[in-house]
């Protein structure tokens, strides 16, 4: 009972970790979006939101 529970525990630390780094990246990504040059020439960088 006790290897389940620290199994489980490791799967939710790895999830973690995981949701952590992609909502930085996320957050990076955003930041870097609203603070782009409002004359449109650094659009070319942000075709994935299209």
């Amino acid at each position: 009972m006790e290897l389940f529970y620290i199994i489980l525990l490791l799967f939710a630390f790895i999830i973690s970790i995981v949701l952590t780094v992609k909502t930085f990246n996320f957050t990076k990504t955003m930041w870097k979006f609203k603070n782009r040059k409002k004359d449109g020439s650094e659009d070319k960088d942000f075709k994935y939101f299209d």
